[in-house]
């Protein structure tokens, strides 16, 4: 039994590129009187009446799931003869699923009604998406009065999704938008206009309405379910990071790549779970037949049902159809992420062997980086990480990389980062150790001892690390934390020449303790010999410290590190620094005076840390001359 046919004489829009053979829908949006919203009317090409159940190009869209749209061809899901046979067109009757309702002033589609429809030739218009703009400026054009009723009722939808919390975004400019799981993904140069705000509001809201429709029947079909990730976020605040990092397009692109790593990725299931990047309590997939098999598969089942006939699938076999698309669908974002991804690490790699490293912004030189560790060290590169160190840019994640490459030709360059760091940024070592804990789960974390001594008034503390099953030396500081800092790039140091540190108790100083940690980083490859062994011992007049083959061109291109270094070859406490600030808070002036073994020198600086620099530099200039 067929249910009765509803025919219209209004004009029905078919917006989609000028090219496209696959047009799945149709719709007219006419104002109400006085205001009070718009009357809409959908029409989804009747592909379920072309193609059998169980038919060869059933069987075929199945397996291809969707239409692929390449850049070179199209590889339609149903195949060229189906696909004709189904698709809307100015030029010939076609049957459809007809859906028609109310879009109030608030943005909700009610009054929702779902028939069966049949379209006769000559009802739909063709409009390409870069006439759209042109129309709606245009009063006087035909199609003017259709396609701002439209923009308006699309406009009102887009509102008030935005206002319940739905990630909506759309950049027409840079050629962005939201997709339905929140991830951004890239709309074609032709689609760029307001026509694709225009399609993609009316077609959420109408799959909306069918899925309530089917909800409030008892209808089971395949609802588009989509689950939270609790470490997303709220859609309020990826919003507003999405309009902060437009203008950016490295932390765009890093935006990018996080949304689409943490959002979840929506599922078919025959049972109703809510859309939580829409905001919706039910959707599913209904106006694109011709172009996703869930779709064909929807409307099969909602003709069935309007046909009063058996239904199409029982219900195990819905559940494992949508079962089967969802693997599918993982398996297809798995490839494409790796597909990307492969493609980048050969650019890289292209790059790393041709371009000026020096020229290389952070993120793309972390990728030089990464894409090479797993090799021997070119000279370039070990040039490069020098003056990164050097110059103060080196990251935790580049740390992290850096000390997991294996190859020995890294380790001179892989101490020499180290050691400088652990002088210039003992901060930094609990990033690095959280950072390659990260990347590397199935390994143990790096562990830290932690003891104490002297008394309540005087501390000393003592830190010890153990990376990788390797133990680092004791570390010791009047302070907690400077200790295990010093004890973590000690313990991964340890690990890298594979020197591990049996000691059970640390080597206390039986004198007054210092501010730094008295096991200091080992000395940096600019000095060369062996450090001497022994305790630290404080200098109360100026020491003559053994210079023999130090070079002050050396020295100065990282004073501090270099001073440290100094310290431990002549078994003298690590520099110390006192810090004086003065001037206005909008201008402060800081001067810093280091003291190295009876030496003295100081500098100001408008930052702490330049200040530091230029009083290690002055005592460098003082300690050559």
């Amino acid at each position: 039994m067929t249910s009765s046919i509803v025919t219209d004489v209004s004009t029905l829009l078919m917006i989609d590129s000028a090219s496209a053979r696959d047009r799945d829908d149709a719709f007219s949006v006419i104002p109400l009187p006085d205001g009070r919203g718009w009357a809409i009317e959908v029409h989804i090409a009747g592909v379920a009446d072309v193609v059998e159940l169980g038919s060869v190009a059933d069987e075929q869209a199945f397996l291809r799931a969707e239409t692929r749209y390449l850049r070179s061809r199209t590889i339609p899901m149903l195949g060229e003869t189906a696909e004709q046979a189904a698709t809307l067109t100015a030029d010939a009757a076609r049957t459809s699923l007809r859906v028609t309702g109310t879009i109030t002033t608030d943005g909700r589609l009610v009054d929702t009604a779902v028939g069966r429809g049949e379209i006769p030739s000559g009802r739909c218009v063709a409009v390409d998406h870069a006439e759209v703009p042109g129309i709606l400026t245009d009063p006087a054009h035909p199609l003017h009065p259709q396609l701002a009723a439209a923009d308006a009722a699309a406009q009102t939808l887009l509102t008030a999704r935005r206002d319940g919390g739905a990630l909506a975004f759309y950049d027409l400019t840079q050629g962005w938008a939201a997709n339905e799981d929140g991830a951004i993904v890239a709309i074609a140069a032709e689609l760029r206009t307001v026509a694709y705000v225009i399609v993609q509001e009316l077609m959420i809201a109408t799959n909306e309405a069918v899925a309530l429709w089917c909800v409030e029947r008892g209808l089971p079909i395949l609802f588009r379910n989509h689950r939270p990730n609790p470490v997303a976020g709220s859609t309020d605040e990826l919003m507003h990071e999405i309009a902060a990092a437009a203008g950016d397009p490295d932390l765009f692109a890093k935006l990018r790549g996080r949304l689409l790593s943490t959002l979840r990725a929506a599922t078919y299931d025959p049972t109703v779970h809510g859309h939580y990047g829409l905001r919706l309590s039910a959707y599913t997939h209904v106006t694109s037949p011709l172009r996703r098999v869930a779709d064909l598969m929807n409307q099969r089942i909602i003709f069935a049902y309007l046909d009063h006939s058996p239904a199409p699938y029982t219900p195990d076999q819905l559940a494992a159809l949508g079962a089967d698309l969802n693997r599918r669908t993982r398996a297809a974002r798995e490839a494409k992420k790796n597909h990307f991804k492969h493609a980048d690490q050969r650019i890289v790699v292209e790059q790393a062997a041709t371009a000026d490293l020096t020229a290389l912004d952070s993120r793309r030189f972390h990728k030089v980086l990464k894409a090479e560790a797993n090799g021997p060290l070119r000279a370039e590169l070990a040039a490069e990480l020098a003056r990164r160190v050097d110059a103060d840019l080196m990251t935790a994640p580049d740390v992290a990389v850096l000390i997991d490459a294996a190859d020995p030709t890294w380790l001179p360059i892989q101490l020499r980062v180290l050691d400088t760091l652990a002088g210039t940024h003992p901060e930094m070592s609990p990033s690095v150790a959280s950072v390659w804990r990260q990347a590397h789960p199935d390994q143990p974390p790096t562990d830290l001892e932690i003891r104490r001594s002297g008394a309540d008034h005087n501390p000393l503390f003592a830190a010890r690390a153990t990376h990788l099953g390797v133990r680092g030396p004791w570390a010791i500081a009047a302070a907690k934390k400077p200790a295990e800092q010093a004890a973590i790039w000690a313990a991964v140091r340890a690990q890298l020449t594979g020197t591990d540190h049996p000691d059970t108790k640390p080597d206390w100083p039986a004198t007054e303790p210092s501010p730094q940690p008295t096991t200091p980083p080992p000395p940096a490859p600019m000095i060369s010999g062996p450090a001497p062994s022994g305790v630290p011992h404080r200098t109360t007049t100026p020491a003559n410290l053994n210079l023999e083959g130090a070079k002050k061109s050396k020295a100065l291109s990282n004073p501090t590190a270099w001073l440290m270094s100094l310290a431990q070859n002549n078994n003298q406490n690590p520099p110390e620094w006192e810090f004086h600030a003065d001037g206005p808070p909008h201008a402060p002036r800081f001067t810093a005076t280091v003291h190295l073994a009876g030496h003295t020198a100081t500098a100001t600086a408008t930052t702490k840390t330049a200040a530091k620099t230029a009083s290690a530099t002055a005592l460098v200039e003082m300690l050559f001359a």
